[in-house]
């Protein structure tokens, strides 16, 4: 606060007074500094001729802006994002002079709002301003984040009903126009468990299936994502079917031709489409016998004829036989087995001729002479007694029955040597009968009692 004062004559003066219950003495003029607040003056003047003047004077003084404060709700979501729409509000006052006014902005005060504010999807830069009646003026600005869409999930790398086996590559999007997307995540159980992909750049994903883990059939795949503010999206489905396991296929590993094969056909998962039996030449000399068997009544065993396709019977061997059975999806599975013709062997057996066998002569158109080697003839000789000066003593005859024996027995052998000359085997059987002829000899000094 400024006072002044001044005699007319150009005598000396001097100020003294009282600010707010504090005495103050000056010359001429003096400058009093003023505490925030409003209060009351009070002063006098006195010269040097001894005249006074005296005054009361209210002061005020406001250097101090408004207080201002914007009135937001609780955060909802992450990373510093609302999930739901914001109305924002101010709380603006001053404690000296009084608030004048207050106003908000958007567009960083290119035009001003009355408050509350409301907000939907989007970021704003939010900006509040208040004037008290001194003149002073308060600014807050915040910028403020709001995103209440979920991200969209898709699959881009297979179509519905598709068919997959061993590891698969699945792949898809996740967008997200507001925060953007943060991480995603696959249900293979139909969304009892769920597993992280992994997020690639222009908020792709990619997840790595092992199918052989999974049974044969139809599964229902579902993705879904969270983005920056917390959303949570909708779970995007896919229905794929896998086929890892081909029909089951047996069929006999070996079996003769007169006999037959056992085949059995067992269908995986899916429903058997095709049932082939090949017959086939392991040396491709003749085109193979195809079977086209009925898959819905396959039978239990393989016979064949033993042509090939075109008509050619086949030679002794063994053959290959190829059972194949596919299902609706091409996913095969086969068995072989060997078909064996045996070699027919025809064996020779010797005849042996017996004493007593009657061969029979087979004639032919021709007979060639075969000259017979000569055949000794047996001579039984008796040796006549010796005389002895003693008495005469009689000796044993020779027994009737051993001589016809050896009789007969000359003349089978001589007979089986003219029908088959063997010279080698009459020459074994002469010293069998040498043997026994001088067995038989009367031997005159055994007699002797």
């Amino acid at each position: 606060m400024e006072l002044a004062a001044s005699d007319p004559q150009g005598l000396d003066v001097t100020i003294s007074g009282n600010l707010n219950g504090a005495p103050f003495t000056c010359g001429s003029s003096c400058n009093l500094p003023l505490p925030e607040g409003a209060g009351t003056a009070t002063y006098s003047v006195t010269s040097t001729s001894g005249r006074t003047a005296s005054g009361t004077t209210a002061w005020q003084r406001d250097g101090t802006p408004p207080h201002l404060k914007l009135i937001l709700p609780p955060l909802d979501g992450r990373n510093g994002w609302y999930v739901s729409e914001v109305d924002v509000s101010v709380s603006a006052s001053d404690a000296i002079s009084g608030l004048y006014s207050f106003a908000g902005s958007l567009d960083e005060g290119a035009g001003w709002l009355s408050f509350p504010i409301h907000l939907t999807d989007g970021v704003y830069p939010v900006a509040a301003r208040a004037r008290d009646l001194a003149g002073n003026e308060a600014l807050v600005t915040e910028v403020i984040s709001v995103d209440t869409l979920p991200p969209f999930s898709q699959f881009s790398s297979h179509s519905n009903g598709e068919l997959v086996r061993g590891e698969v590559i699945l792949a898809g999007t996740l967008d997200d126009e507001r925060s953007g997307a943060d991480h995603g995540e696959l249900s293979l159980d139909g969304g009892m468990t769920w597993q992280a992909v992994s997020m690639g750049a222009g908020d792709t994903w990619s997840f790595a299936w092992h199918t052989n883990e999974a049974p044969n059939g139809q599964h229902t795949l579902q993705m879904r994502g969270k983005d920056q503010a917390g959303n949570l999206g909708s779970a995007a489905s896919l229905t794929l079917v896998v086929d890892n396991g081909p029909p089951a296929v047996s069929i006999t590993e070996r079996w003769w031709i007169w006999e037959v094969g056992k085949l059995k056909v067992s269908p995986n998962h899916l429903p058997i489409a095709s049932v082939k039996v090949t017959i086939s030449d392991p040396q491709n000399r003749w085109p193979a016998v195809v079977f086209d068997l009925d898959p819905d009544r396959v039978p239990g065993s393989i016979s064949w004829d033993r042509r090939f396709a075109d008509g050619t019977l086949a030679p002794p061997g063994e053959y290959r036989v190829a059972a194949v059975a596919c299902d609706i999806h091409d996913l095969c599975g086969s068995d072989k087995g060997i078909i064996a013709i045996p070699f027919v062997a025809t064996s020779t057996v010797p005849v042996a001729p017996s004493p007593t066998a009657t061969i029979p002569l087979t004639p032919h158109p021709t007979f060639a002479a075969t000259k017979m080697p000569a055949t000794p003839t047996f001579a039984f000789v008796v040796p006549p007694p010796e005389i002895s000066p003693g008495p005469v003593q009689a000796t044993r005859s020779f027994p009737f029955w051993q001589l016809l024996s050896l009789l007969g027995l000359f003349l089978a052998v001589a007979s089986a040597s003219v029908i088959d000359p063997r010279p080698a085997a009459l020459d074994g059987l002469r010293e069998s009968l040498g043997l026994i002829s001088n067995k038989n000899v009367i031997d005159p000094s055994k007699n002797e009692e």
